[in-house]
């Protein structure tokens, strides 16, 4: 590959990366979730969900154990149409939900309440005072124990300052106090239930109480006591409206007395008895008035515009009036204007034949100037058609209008006269409707009073179609239901923990993260292992069958298929942080390429905390990596075989002063240079980007970065520093990323494949 064309692609792959990165960077945080992420969490967080759950259905068991059953009873009213009800009252619509409200709202009313708990002594009853409002009733023992045991736990603790906790322990119960009818009514209420069935003219009453037989007499009580105070109210209600009625009838009557005297006089003082009569002639009259007014409006505005427009053209051609309909319409100017088409037509064609002075041709014009005057004729007779037409129209108009005028005014004169009289006589026709309502009420109250019964409430009739019974099981609590959703309230009570401890965490710890986070690929993850140290010979030829050695070996295998031949021949392995394991991965890798055949050259970068010549090779007095800065010519003898074939390693023992400062210039070239034209593949370890600055000038001359990752420990932001450092200052995108370290348990453990000989390294 030229040299062109290896520039462009190297920057080519810099800007897609650095693009999905920033797209990636973007939609990050945007609220999409992966599937199977989420999966692998939940999976790893199995024994925290667990517990969650535990612990709910374990507190749900403690709560079931403790609490009383409370048992219901209840009793179905049906609200039907009364069929004794007087044939002249219009009957009451059930289909409304008013009748049926007002009824539930009677059955739960304070009195009806307040009769139950005054006739079945519930006032003095300690078990119903002590029941608190919601209705779930804690076991009193189990109570008291915890009392107890609270008080031997501060008498274990503090004895010196609890003296008192055994008088506190044997201390007496309070005397119960009285309670206020209001308060007595909230806490029946709070047991009590009276609920319209839907799509029915059913009324449920429903009361609970701890004692199953307790809740059928009370439910039994609330109706027996509705159905008795609509009685009294019903005896109570017909009697005052009848007296009512009675005192309402005489008032009534002796003002109909009154208006229909004045009525009288006021038709003998004006004659107003044809008054009827000369009204409806006067409304007739002034109908046809209005409508012969409108005619001759529609008629004075329909021709208008035509008149305008043959005043305005009186002077101009007779022609130009053709644009007026009413003229263009008429058969006299239509006639016309064919026959001076034909005779034009017929000029035309003679034109053809003679020449302008034959006598044919002269007696042709002179018949076509004939036409045309006789046409200019009849349009200027139409256009005075049209004009004296609007005058008439215009003349009918106001004299219509005044008629119209005059029959209004007589007609405000009759009204003056009729206003008063209709005032009286509507007057006494109301006060007749009252008075004959008045009558009627009198008598179905009557009625009423001798037909009152308890179950004809407001016109409707209200009967028990099913009575209460024991109950024999409780209503509350619902042991299956209560731990079902204990169950589901600890599931979803783990998952979010696990959800949590999951959008908590700041670093990137799975294959599928790092690679959506970064926009860059893993090129291999290193598994968490005890051997992961730089003791001794790497893991690559130290534990061949372990997980390690295969993650590097895939590492080798996907660097080996970059496609430019530099690409493959310098590496250069970095981190954001220190303690991420980059020396580690340098070392297999070089020792994995040297394993393949390859003449490898692991150059150790890092001046300031130099450590892999001094693992690999025994102490001597060679030039180092910063002597061959200096002279680059000490590049032959800087550079030592290791212990392990094929590989050779280019470093310093210990930090030699002035070698950072080295870096930025030739020297680096040089060697690189020297190191291109004797070895197959060189892997340069180096310092951390975070940390120093060297690692950005040997960058800028190494083709592929990869970027070494801790994976569950280095924060995220300092991960996309590096990056940014990276593509600022050395213009160099990564090629990839090395996962290390990475649990077990994330998710990015389905893409491992382990052999029972890796897993007994």
């Amino acid at each position: 590959m030229e040299t062109g064309s290896k520039l462009d692609y190297v920057d080519g792959r810099r800007n897609i990366f650095t693009a999905a990165r920033g797209d990636l960077a973007k939609t990050s945080g945007a609220g999409t979730v992966d599937l199977w992420e989420m999966i692998h969490l939940f999976r790893n967080n199995l024994g925290k969900i667990f517990f969650c759950m535990l612990l709910a259905v374990g507190a749900v068991v403690v709560y079931l154990r403790h609490v009383h059953p409370v048992y219901a009873s209840t009793v179905v009213l049906e609200v039907a149409p009364d069929t004794d009800q007087n044939p002249a009252s219009p009957p009451p619509d059930l289909d409304s939900s008013d009748i049926l409200r007002t009824i539930e709202l009677k059955i739960a009313s304070q009195s009806v309440i307040l009769k139950v708990i005054k006739n079945n002594g519930l006032a003095d009853n300690p078990n119903f005072t002590r029941i608190p409002a919601e209705g779930t009733f804690i076991n009193p023992e189990f109570v008291q124990w915890l009392r107890e045991s609270a008080f031997d736990f501060l008498r274990l603790i503090r004895a010196d300052r609890f003296v008192d906790i055994s008088r506190l322990k044997t201390a007496p119960p309070k005397p119960g106090r009285s309670f206020s009818d209001a308060e007595l009514v909230q806490k029946f209420m709070a047991k009590t239930s009276v609920n319209l069935v839907r799509g029915s003219r059913l009324i449920s009453v429903t009361v609970e109480d701890l004692d199953p037989k307790n809740a059928q007499h009370l439910a039994q009580a609330v109706t027996d006591e509705f159905f008795q105070e609509s009685l009294d109210e019903q005896g109570k209600d017909t009697a005052s409206a009848h007296e009512l009625l009675l005192a309402e009838a005489k008032r009534i009557s002796g003002e109909l007395r009154a208006s229909e005297e004045k009525l009288a006089a006021y038709r003998d003082k004006y004659n107003a008895v044809s008054l009827q009569e000369q009204q409806n002639i006067v409304v007739e009259r002034l109908r046809d008035l209005n409508q012969q007014v409108t005619a001759a409006q529609n008629t004075r505005l329909a021709l208008e515009p035509d008149e305008e427009q043959v005043r305005a053209l009186a002077d101009a051609n007779p022609e130009q009036l053709l644009s007026i309909r009413n003229i263009a319409g008429q058969p006299e100017v239509s006639d016309l204007r064919k026959q001076i088409a034909l005779q034009d037509a017929q000029v035309a064609t003679l034109a053809k034949r003679y020449g302008p002075l034959h006598p044919t041709m002269i007696e042709a014009r002179s018949q076509l100037d004939e036409l045309r005057s006789a046409l200019h004729a009849s349009i200027r007779k139409a256009g005075n058609l049209i004009v004296r037409s609007y005058e008439s129209a215009k003349a009918t108009e106001t004299a219509m209008a005044a008629a119209l005028a005059e029959q209004e005014k007589a007609s405000l004169e009759l009204d003056r006269i009729a206003i008063p009289y209709h005032t009286l006589e509507r007057e006494v026709q109301a006060n007749n409707s009252v008075y004959q309502k008045v009558l009627e009420n009198l008598k179905q109250t009557d009625v009423s009073h001798r037909t009152a019964s308890a179950n004809d409430i407001d016109g409707v009739n209200i009967r028990v179609i099913a009575q209460p019974l024991v109950p024999m099981q409780p209503v509350r609590p619902r042991a299956k239901l209560l731990l079902a959703l204990s169950a589901v309230a600890g599931l979803f009570l783990g998952c979010g923990s696990a959800l949590f401890s999951r959008a908590l965490d700041n670093t990137v710890s799975s294959i599928d993260h790092a690679e959506s986070f970064l926009g860059l690929p893993v090129l291999t993850t290193v598994k968490r292992s005890r051997q992961q140290r730089l003791k001794g010979k790497p893991a690559v030829l130290k534990y061949p069958a372990s997980s390690q050695a295969e993650a590097f070996r895939s590492l080798r295998t996907s660097l080996s298929l970059l496609p430019n031949e530099d690409e493959r021949k310098f590496i250069l392995f970095t981190s954001a942080v220190p303690g991420e394991g980059k020396s580690y991965c340098s070392l297999n890798t070089a020792a994995a390429f040297a394993h393949q055949g390859f003449q490898t050259l692991l150059i150790d970068g890092d001046f300031r905390r130099p450590g892999l010549q001094r693992l690999l090779v025994d102490w001597n007095e060679k030039p180092g990596l910063t002597d061959c800065l200096k002279q680059p010519d000490l590049f032959p003898a800087a550079v030592q075989q290791t212990s392990i074939q094929n590989l050779y390693c280019l470093g310093d023992r210990k930090c030699q002063p002035g070698g950072a400062e080295l870096v930025g210039k030739d020297g680096l070239n040089d060697i690189l240079r020297r190191a291109r034209e004797n070895f197959d593949r060189v892997i340069i370890d180096t310092a951390p980007l975070m940390a120093v600055s060297d690692t950005l000038y040997i960058a800028k001359n190494v083709p592929t970065v990869c970027l070494v990752i801790y994976a569950g420990n280095t924060p995220r932001r300092l991960i996309r520093r590096a990056l940014k450092l990276l593509d600022e200052v050395a213009q160099r995108t990564a090629t990839g990323v090395v996962l290390n370290k990475v649990d077990r348990r994330q998710s990015a453990s389905h893409y491992y494949y382990d052999s029972g000989a890796a897993k007994s390294a």
